[in-house]
This record gives C-alpha cells, sequence and structure tokens, in this order.
C-alpha cells in the first residue's frame, strides 16, 4: 500500500501520482509569490529573481539580482543585471530593464529586456552573449514576451505595446521576424505553437481568438466550441510537444484540445472566475491549475482532483508531468505509467503482479510463491519485462530494488532470455539514482533520460562542474574514453585554468597533467587557449608543452610570442614544413635585422631559409652570407648571378667577382673552374664575331662539338691545346661529329693516323648510329680480334663473322653468328651447327 498510497485516481484506471522530489535546501524563508521564476526543464537549474511588478516602484529601484538554484534548492550562483546597463547590440548600444527569464536548452538563462534587448548567462551568471529583437521593438518597448524550446532550438517571441508581434527561433543564430498586425485592442493571452518548420502565435483579444504566422499577412480567426460562448480567454497553455493546447475563460471554463483547435478532448468549470498564477500541462495527459495554495489536475476526459499546498507554489512544465516547486519542497506530478498500475495496482493480475507478489512469497519462504508461478509459466517473460517497466518508473530505490529483484527472480525460470534489459535497467537506475541525490539536483525520470541521452546528462553534469561524477558514471558504464573520460578531464581542466589558485602556474600546469596524461582525446592545446583567454599567459606556456603534436605545440608558441621556443620545437620534431612555417611567420613578425640574428642561433633553421632565398629573395641570401663572412657562399651567388644575366660585360664582371670571392675563401677547386669558365666565355665571344654563330653558354665539350660540325678544325685544335684536353677525349669528339657532319673523308683520313688512341670500334658505332654500313664494314676489319665478330655481325657481315670465329675456334662466337641469322641464311645456319658440332671447339 505504501507504494500506492500517492496515487490519485482521475477516471477508469487512470491514476495520477504526486511525491516529494526534494526538500528544498533554501529552506523556507523564499516566498515565491514574490519571485519572477523560471525553470529549466529535464530537471534543469531554477532561476529567481524579485517581481517588481508586485512592490511599489521607487525612484531608487535596486539592481535586479538574479539567484540561481538547482532543483534541489541548493545554491549555484547570483549575480546582478544593471537595469541602467549598456549593451552593444547590432552595432548601436542599448540599455532596458528586466522583463522575462527563461531557459535554453544548453541551460543558458536569457533575460529579456523592455526595450528588445536578449541576454545570455550560463547558471554560473557568466555573461555569453546578447541579441535584441529589432529596432521597432526597441523603439515601442515590450509588454510581454516568451522564451520557448523546440527539439534542437530555443526561441524567444515578444509582444510590443503597440501589439505588434516578433520572434527568433534561434537564439544563437538570431534571425528577427515580424507577424501580422494585431487589430486594435488589448491583448488579454498568447502564446507559441510550435511545428515542425516554423512557430504559430495564438493571440486572445477581447472575445477572439487569432492565429498569427510569419507567411499569412493577416491574422487568421479560430472558434472554439464552448458549451456558453462568448466568453474571453485569459489563458492558455500548449503542450510540450505542441499537439494539445488549454484555453481557461474568464468564466472559469477550461477548453481542452488540440493545438490546432479543431478537435475539442472536454470542457471542464473550474468554478472559479478568479485567474490562475499558472497553466500548465502535466505531460499529455492533463492539464495543472495553480492557485495560491491550490493545484487542480483536469484530465483530457474532464476528470479532475485537487491538491492543497503548503505555500506558493511554481509549475515546471515536463514532457512527462509537471514539477511543483515550493517554498519547503519540491514535487514531481505525473500520470502513473499504466506498466505500473498492472504491476502494482490493487487486485492486479497481471504477469508482473503474479511475478511480484511470487517473489515476495519466495522471500518469505511461503510455497504460496509455486501458485503464483504456475499461473504465469506461460507468460514469465511478459512478468519479468513488466517488472523491470515498473522498476524503470520508480522514483525510490527501495520500490526499484523490490521490483527489479522480483523480475531476477523470474529470469532464473527462463535462462534463454536476453540478459541485456535487465542489464540496461540496473545501470541506468544506478547513473538516475546518482543524479538524483539532492546534492546534484538532477531530478529526472526515465522518460526523461531517454529522451535527453546519456552524452547530453554527462555533458550536463559536467557543466555543472561535477566532474568526479561524470567520470565515475562514465567509467562505470565503459563509455569509450574519447567521448567520456577524455572529454570530462578535458573539460575539467578548462574549468582549472579558470579559478584563481595561489599555486604557480608550474605547479597547476605539473597537476593537470597528472590527472590526464596523455589520455586519447586530450588536446592540451584546447586548454593553453583556454588559460591564454583567462590571461594566464605563463600558465598556457607551461601546459603546451605537453602537447604531443608538433605543429598545434608551435602555432600556440607563436601566438603568445614566445619565437625561439617555437623555432626550437619546430626543429626538434623534424617537419620541414612546419619549420617554414615558423621562419614565414617570424620574417613577418620581426624586422630584418633581428630575424636574422635570431635565426643565427639555429643554424638548421638558417640553412633552411637560405635554401629558400636562392628561389625567393636573393638580397637576403647575400646579407646573410656577408654577415657570416661566407666568401664560398657569395662566390657561388655570384656564379649564378651571372648565369642569370644575359649582358656579356655583366657576366664576365660576375664571374670575376666571384673568383676573387673563391680566392679570398681559399677554395682552390671553385677558383680554378672558374678561372676556366672565364677564359672559356673569352673564346665564345670572340668565336661569335668571328663565326657569327652562337656558341655561348655552351659547355667546352659543346663548343669544340660545334666547331668540328662547321668544319672549324684549327679552332678546335687551338681550344684542345689551350685547355688541355686529353687525346682520347678529342679524337673521341672527332669521330662522332664528322660522323655526325657526314664528313666520311674527314673520318678516313682520321683513321689513317697511326696514332689512334681509341681503336676503331668507335668508327663502326658512330657510323652504325647514322645508319651507314657501308662506312662501318670499312672499319669492321680493323678493331680489336676480341670484338672483331660483334662488328662484323653489326655490319651484317655473317660470311666474315663466321669466318673469324671459325678461325678463332671460339664456339660462343659461332652461336652468337647462328643467332643473327635470319630465314633467308638457311645455307649458313647449317653450316654454322655442322661448325658448332667440333668438339675441339673452344667454350
Amino acid at each position: 500500500m505504501a507504494l500506492i498510497s500517492d496515487w490519485t485516481q482521475l477516471g477508469d484506471d487512470v491514476f495520477y501520482r504526486k511525491h516529494e522530489v526534494y526538500s528544498m535546501d533554501w529552506g523556507g524563508g523564499i516566498n515565491l509569490a514574490d519571485f519572477m521564476v523560471a525553470s529549466a526543464p529535464y530537471g534543469g537549474p531554477l532561476a529567481l529573481t524579485r517581481d517588481e511588478s508586485r512592490f511599489t516602484k521607487t525612484h531608487q529601484t535596486g539592481k535586479p539580482l538574479i539567484f540561481i538554484f538547482s532543483s534541489s534548492g541548493k545554491k549555484i550562483s547570483s549575480f546582478k543585471i544593471d537595469p541602467s546597463a549598456v549593451y552593444f547590440v547590432d552595432k548601436k548600444w542599448t540599455s532596458g530593464f528586466l522583463l522575462t527569464l527563461g531557459w535554453s536548452r544548453g541551460e543558458d538563462l536569457v533575460c529579456v529586456q523592455e526595450d528588445g534587448a536578449v541576454l545570455l548567462y550560463d547558471m554560473f551568471g557568466n555573461y555569453q552573449h546578447t541579441f535584441n529583437m529589432g529596432q521597432e521593438a526597441k523603439d515601442t518597448h515590450i509588454q510581454s514576451s516568451q522564451v520557448f524550446t523546440s527539439y534542437r532550438e530555443t526561441g524567444v517571441a515578444v509582444l510590443t505595446k503597440s501589439n505588434r508581434i516578433f520572434m527568433v527561433n534561434n537564439i544563437h543564430e538570431p534571425k528577427t521576424r515580424k507577424y501580422p498586425d494585431l487589430p486594435g485592442g488589448t491583448v488579454n493571452c498568447w502564446c507559441v505553437v510550435r511545428e515542425e518548420r516554423h512557430s504559430n502565435v495564438l493571440v486572445s483579444q477581447g472575445r477572439d481568438l487569432l492565429l498569427l504566422n510569419h507567411i499569412d499577412e493577416r491574422p487568421q480567426a479560430l472558434y472554439p466550441q464552448w458549451n456558453e460562448p462568448g466568453g474571453s480567454v485569459v489563458e492558455m497553455a500548449v503542450s510540450s510537444n505542441s499537439r494539445h493546447i488549454a484555453l481557461l475563460s474568464d468564466s472559469g471554463k477550461l477548453w481542452i484540445g488540440s493545438s490546432d483547435i479543431r478537435i475539442k478532448y472536454c470542457e471542464y468549470d473550474a468554478k472559479s472566475q478568479v485567474k490562475p498564477r499558472q497553466l500548465a500541462w502535466c505531460g499529455t495527459g492533463a492539464v495543472v491549475l495553480l492557485w495560491e495554495v491550490t493545484l487542480e489536475v483536469v484530465s483530457v476526459n474532464g476528470e479532475a482532483t485537487s491538491y492543497y499546498l503548503d505555500s506558493s507554489s511554481h509549475l515546471a512544465q515536463e514532457a512527462d508531468g509537471v514539477r511543483v516547486v515550493g517554498s519547503t519542497c519540491h514535487d514531481l506530478l505525473q500520470k502513473v505509467p499504466q506498466v505500473v498500475v498492472d504491476t502494482l495496482g490493487i487486485g492486479s493480475m497481471a504477469p508482473g503482479a503474479l511475478l511480484l507478489d511470487a517473489s515476495k512469497r519466495f522471500q518469505e519462504r511461503s510455497t504460496q510463491a509455486n501458485d503464483c508461478l504456475d499461473m504465469i509459466k506461460d507468460s514469465m517473460e511478459e512478468a519479468v519485462n513488466q517488472c523491470l517497466q515498473a522498476a524503470q518508473h520508480q522514483y525510490q530505490p527501495q520500490a526499484q530494488k523490490m521490483l527489479l529483484r522480483a523480475a531476477l527472480f523470474g529470469k532464473s525460470f527462463i535462462p534463454e532470455m536476453n540478459p541485456e534489459p535487465c542489464k540496461k535497467t540496473i545501470f541506468t537506475l544506478r547513473v538516475l539514482n546518482a543524479v538524483r541525490d539532492h546534492r546534484v539536483g538532477l531530478p529526472l525520470t526515465w522518460s526523461q533520460m531517454e529522451h535527453l541521452t546519456l552524452p547530453v546528462l554527462l555533458d550536463r553534469l559536467v557543466h555543472r562542474r561535477f566532474f568526479p561524477l561524470a567520470l565515475e558514471i562514465a567509467n562505470f558504464l565503459k563509455i569509450p574514453e574519447t567521448d567520456g573520460t577524455s572529454r570530462i578531464l578535458a573539460h575539467w581542466a578548462c574549468f582549472k585554468v579558470l579559478q584563481p589558485s595561489q599555486k604557480s602556474d608550474e605547479h597547476i600546469a605539473k597537476e593537470i597533467n597528472s590527472k590526464l596524461g596523455y589520455t586519447p582525446g586530450i588536446s592540451y592545446t584546447d586548454i593553453a587557449n583556454r588559460a591564454d583567454q583567462a590571461g594566464r599567459k605563463q600558465l598556457a606556456i607551461k601546459l603546451i608543452e605537453y602537447e604531443c603534436r608538433a605543429k598545434e605545440q608551435v602555432l600556440v608558441l607563436m601566438r603568445l610570442g614566445e619565437d625561439q621556443t617555437a623555432l626550437r620545437r619546430a626543429l626538434q620534431s623534424g617537419d620541414t614544413d612546419l619549420i617554414y612555417t615558423v621562419l614565414c611567420r617570424l620574417r613577418q613578425k620581426l624586422s630584418s635585422g633581428d630575424f636574422l640574428m635570431l635565426i643565427r642561433n639555429f643554424p638548421v633553421a638558417q640553412a633552411l631559409h637560405m635554401r629558400s632565398c636562392q628561389d625567393l629573395d636573393t638580397e637576403q641570401l647575400r646579407d646573410i652570407l656577408v654577415q657570416e663572412d661566407d666568401f664560398l657562399g657569395q662566390g657561388l651567388l655570384r656564379v649564378k648571378e651571372a648565369y642569370n644575366s644575359s649582358r656579356a660585360d655583366t657576366r664576365l664582371a660576375a664571374l670575376q667577382g666571384a673568383a676573387e670571392l673563391f680566392r679570398r675563401a681559399k677554395h682552390e677547386t671553385h677558383l680554378q673552374m672558374t678561372e676556366e669558365q672565364i677564359k672559356l666565355y673569352r673564346w665564345q665571344i670572340r668565336l661569335e664575331e668571328n663565326q657569327q654563330k652562337p656558341y655561348t653558354d655552351k659547355s667546352l665539350h659543346d663548343t669544340i662539338h660545334h666547331l668540328l660540325l662547321d668544319g672549324q678544325i684549327k679552332e678546335a685544335e687551338k681550344l684542345r691545346t689551350e685547355f688541355k684536353i686529353s687525346e682520347k677525349r678529342y679524337w673521341w669528339l672527332r669521330v662522332v661529329a664528322h660522323a655526325q657532319a657526314g664528313h666520311w673523308d674527314e673520318l678516313a683520313a682520321l683513321a689513317k693516323n697511326k696514332k689512334n688512341p681509341i681503336g676503331f670500334e668507335p668508327f663502326v658505332e658512330v657510323c652504325l648510329k647514322t645508319g651507314n654500313k657501308l662506312e662501318a664494314q670499312k672499319y669492321a676489319s680493323r678493331v680489336k680480334e676480341e670484338n672483331k665478330v660483334s662488328c662484323l655481325i653489326k655490319c651484317g657481315l655473317l660470311e666474315e663473322a663466321t669466318k673469324i670465329a671459325h678461325e678463332q675456334r671460339s664456339a660462343s662466337s659461332l652461336a652468337e653468328v647462328l643467332a643473327a641469322c635470319g630465314p633467308q641464311h638457311q645455307a649458313l645456319q647449317s653450316r654454322l651447327q655442322q661448325l658448332l658440332s667440333d668438339p675441339s671447339l673452344k667454350s
């Protein structure tokens, strides 16, 4: 009986229960009737501020003091909004008086001022951002406003003193929409009716009920079916899912129906013409009217019941019930789920009820447990599920344990049953019981938990700074580190760096690192950025030392002004692109002299910078080389500059300057090469003047080659003598050039020279390359004996090759000739095969 003692029947087999959730920690000294109260959904925090409309106004009105409490009455914060405070909104300065309080889906406090400014604070009183409802709202001022939430967004709607409605559907992306103008007359009440893609406004004006949306140009009149028409609607409330609405007339009649006013569920006479303090929905099955100390619950079927309260209270509408916040206690009023009625109801014969009875009898060691089990042996799984579901909707741990014990008792008779529902129920109830604790103050129901989801619950615990509890839940449920532990610890670290402390920055950084370590998903960059935003630069520098990602670490150090440290970390990473990034930013930030002095301390960075300057900034490269007395580098740069110039005098001057620098650097090899290049360049200039052909920009080899092609053998001889070209190299040059130019007589004359240092193989090769086999055949017989067969084959002289191979008694040479034979050489093939059969041949 104790489990159902707070049940109240409201119609056939429909029960409502009102049970205490918390005894308020703020004590009984608060009279909620004197306060403007805003309650966040899903058991969120409460915001209270003195309702100035209930007091006589004076010229010295104080600053509005806002108190934030948890649902258990534990104070979270308090802060003041200066009524004359000036805020910068839409590039204009604005000020105003507090008019309405509300909460966003992310549990930010929304404060609406009468001048149309909307200010957002977190639950700790930290200012977030501001926007306004437009210039017209500011000019005409607001008479009332509403903060509403949809599935994903939070919006604000305002009614100006000129009877115009403006709305912002998303406070984080404010875009003001104007709704159709209302006809003249006083507005009795109004509310926002949300639909899937837009929001409508229902307005009671005089005896008319009007529907407004931002698409139509005019309001649309609605006509609810009253039993006694003619009254005015003075209060209205929309259900949490926006599908149902309740209208209260000035005569005390309550109309309940669909939100489009097309379907009427019932009409109830409240028998009071006194306007209630609040009108709210309890889930979707009943409407609650709150007077000073009386609470009346009216179901959609017209059944009603009343509760008497001990103090002035406030209603907080939820998706599955309504919270009643009083001066001394916090109650939850909700419809008893049908599965709970079936399981715990008096005289119930549902499988769950019989299983619960069997479990109790079994614990009492009574044989009557067998009788109950026999009755549900064919529906045992259904009985187990009913007990599990009934446990999910219990608020008291003792009731939960009783039902879970019964469910596990029944499951023992069906071992093949999936254990996951039991496991999920037990784990989730443990989490719910933990967050329902009065120290936490989150009175979530099972249905709210399912809709809110576990990740959002963890976010809310973190937002409330219950880091240890969030970690315990994440570990208990074995949530992946990136979604659980890592994320929670990162939030804790960001909170830690914002708190004032007597400890040194290094000690705080070590403390954070000892907790976080290198857990996957932890970003020390984000923590360091948060510390820097809080004005704790040295702490940010200490924290970024623990960052594993070199690029992120270096970029933060650069932003913090730690140039040398950033460059050092980039060099340690070995990432060339990162080093270049640092160098580029340093070059933009520092003067040229300071930059060069800085990188002088880092040889690798200086070398990389010099490499980039070779293509991008030769003047900077020259400055560095001069600064370092690097004569060799200066000389190489002058050589490069020489060949970037097209003027002969400039090139010669640059080469001579390079030679002088190489001499000062005592680098004989570079000096000798440069001097020879100067000499060659002068020769090439003279040849161009004499031959009227281009010779500059050619190597010594190409210069002689072109002279030979042009038949300038005497000039080629002079160059050979001047530059001491070896005999072999010069002969090769002549052979190749004569063959390419078709100077066959010159080639034949050269071949008659008895001092041939290269042999006749080159003669054969160049003739064959130019396609002249007849010329090649002239020299094939004069090559060395070991190469004669191959050369004869290349020249197509297979008979001669066969003869030479046979004379050499070489089986490999004969086989080579045989491989070169084609179909037209059948006789020769037969002869070669016969010769190869000779056993006396050399292998």
